[in-house]
């Protein structure tokens, strides 16, 4: 870490070089579009969690897919959807998620459905006649409107279905037109995800752009990602910065922390510390995790403020409580290390676990151990051992080197297997 080792706090600021913060940002470096971004499983709130990752997985977020691959095979927060869970674990394979992979792995092993591994999304069939009488009016289900319809398919509870899903967007278009920023908001959407074919990302910049022009701020800060991005529209970090802070201006927490992003890392122009902790303090104010877990961060190693273990890990404890993975990782290293806050095993070991089981590699190895010294927890070989692979097959090389030894010396219930233990020490010297 490059810093200037001089006293003070306005001291640090100024002497802070954009190299330190981009080694010391486990978060800070992509931006988020529209919803929290990273977001993932908030701790037993699965209903809300589906309610912001479904459709940052319909507009082609992989982290986003790969958790609701977790949640509709797990059956958090509704019934088990194995189907549904293949399907959101394809998506995010596709995009080289390795957790994804391993997820699918998993799912072949344990059965054979009959669905191919990487399905496209089903096609639409209409309902089956039926003599069945039809339920009395007060019994019939509101019709949803054509923008409902739309949205269901783009985060995925109804099957897709192109040619539907193209008439719809027709049939919205005239209000979109018409100055309806949230039907221009939904056309942006929808051309910028696969429900359009090929993602017209031409055509969702236009969409986002009419809503954007009247002040719309997820249109705002939507469009600053596809000019931070150079997606339809030719890249420009300044004009990417520009939106985001106009929808920040406008109260969005994700563009708060998507402009503090582009602050801190200089993208167009001067890097900005104090700009950027200025807005990231207002994003995590309104409980936007990524910033949150950013703030953690800094409070941990000390970079644009003075070091404090005790708002690092309460930072930490709050993005944590909302699902995101790194941060559940963190909070549980610090809790089993007594740093800024109380040391607790058994809180440790629950935390990272849970980040072990969203797909943190690091947290695997941890959690591996603790299973195996029974740390916090009950002891489990079994568990153990699986997470240990999984931590191996996601490039961890001590977890690599572990698996080495147990079947070198035939440890945690395995027998001893020489090929096995060559195969993982290959691994770990990768």
């Amino acid at each position: 870490m490059i810093l200037a080792p001089l006293p003070g706090y306005a001291a640090t600021l100024r002497r802070m070089t954009i190299a330190a913060l981009n080694a010391t940002a486990l978060w800070l470096s992509a931006p988020a579009h529209a919803g929290p971004g990273q977001d993932a499983m908030a701790a037993g709130d699965f209903k809300r969690a589906i309610s912001i990752l479904e459709p940052q997985a319909a507009r082609g977020f992989a982290e986003a897919q790969f958790l609701m691959g977790r949640i509709r095979e797990q059956g958090l927060g509704g019934p088990v959807d194995l189907e549904r869970a293949r399907y959101w674990f394809s998506r995010a394979a596709i995009q080289g998620n390795k957790e994804a992979r391993e997820a699918l792995a998993a799912m072949d092993a344990r059965t054979r459905p009959a669905a191919p591994a990487a399905p496209a999304p089903a096609a639409y069939a209409p309902p089956v006649a039926t003599t069945t009488p039809a339920p009395p009016a007060a019994a019939r289900p509101v019709p949803e409107s054509d923008a409902q319809r739309l949205q269901a398919m783009l985060v995925g509870r109804v099957p897709a279905d192109r040619t539907a899903a193209a008439k719809l967007a027709e049939a919205i278009a005239e209000k979109a037109e018409g100055g309806d920023t949230v039907m221009a908001v939904l056309l942006g959407e929808y051309f910028e995800s696969a429900l359009s074919g090929t993602p017209d990302f031409a055509a969702a910049a236009r969409w986002y752009g009419k809503a954007a022009d009247r002040g719309h701020p997820v249109a705002l800060n939507n469009l600053g990602a596809m000019y931070y991005d150079g997606r339809g529209v030719l890249q420009s970090f300044a004009e990417a910065e520009r939106l985001y802070r106009r929808a920040a201006e406008e109260g969005d927490r994700v563009a708060q922390f998507n402009l503090a992003l582009m602050l801190g890392q200089g993208k167009a122009g001067s890097a900005n510390v104090a700009g950027m902790l200025e807005w990231l303090g207002k994003s995590a104010a309104q409980s936007y995790p990524r910033a949150q877990a950013q703030l953690a961060r800094f409070h941990f190693e000390g970079v644009a403020m003075p070091k404090n273990l005790v708002e690092a890990a309460r930072y930490f404890k709050l993005a944590a409580e909302q699902g995101l993975p790194n941060a559940q990782y963190w909070f549980g290293r610090m809790t089993a290390r007594g740093e800024g806050v109380k040391r607790d095993l058994e809180v440790a070991a629950t935390w990272i676990t849970r980040a072990a089981d969203n797909g943190v590699p690091v947290a695997m190895l941890e959690a591996g151990r603790i299973h195996e010294m029974g740390l916090g927890i009950v002891s489990d070989n079994a568990r153990a051992l699986s997470l240990y692979r999984r931590a191996g097959e996601a490039g961890v090389a001590e977890a690599a080197q572990r698996l080495a030894a147990i079947y070198e010396k035939g440890e945690l219930g395995v027998a001893a297997n020489p090929a096995e233990a060559q195969r993982w020490a290959a691994m770990a010297r990768k």
